[in-house]
C-alpha cells in the first residue's frame, strides 16, 4: 500500500507539470517569409504558413491547451491573437518547431509562432 501511495504520489507530480503551459521566452526575430494559406477544405486543418519552399506550418499555440475562459496569463500577448488570417497574406514570421503537439492536419510541421508582421515581397525574376 506504502509502494502504491508513493507510485500515485509520484504520478500526480509528473503529471502536473506535463501539462503545464510553458512559459519560456520566445525569440522575437521575423525573418522568415510566408504565405497564409487557408487548408479548411482538408480534415482537420485551417490556415498554415507556407514557406518559400513549400513548407507548410501548423501554428499551435501553448496557452490554448490550459483551458479557456477565462484567458490564462499571457494569451493576449500571443503573436497570433489578433492576427487576421487570409488567403495569400504574405508575412515575416519567427517560428520553434514542436513536436510535442499532437495534430490531425497532417499537411506540415507543428509549429509555435514566436513573431509575425505583415510583408510584402518581390517577385523572383
Amino acid at each position: 500500500m506504502k509502494h502504491l501511495s508513493l507510485t500515485l504520489i509520484l504520478l500526480s507530480a509528473l503529471a502536473g507539470t506535463a501539462f503545464q503551459c510553458s512559459t519560456d521566452p520566445m525569440p522575437e526575430t521575423c525573418t522568415v517569409p510566408a504565405v497564409v494559406r487557408d487548408l479548411s477544405g482538408l480534415d482537420g486543418c485551417g490556415f498554415v504558413f507556407e514557406l518559400t519552399d513549400g513548407t507548410k506550418l501548423i501554428p499551435v499555440w501553448d496557452w490554448g491547451w490550459c483551458g479557456t475562459p477565462p484567458l490564462p496569463k499571457g494569451a493576449t500577448e500571443d503573436p497570433l491573437y489578433n492576427f487576421e488570417y487570409s488567403d495569400g497574406k504574405m508575412v515575416m514570421i519567427g517560428y520553434v518547431e514542436r513536436n510535442d503537439f499532437a495534430n490531425v492536419c497532417m499537411a506540415g510541421k507543428t509549429v509555435k509562432i514566436t513573431c509575425i508582421k505583415e510583408a510584402i515581397f518581390t517577385p523572383a525574376l
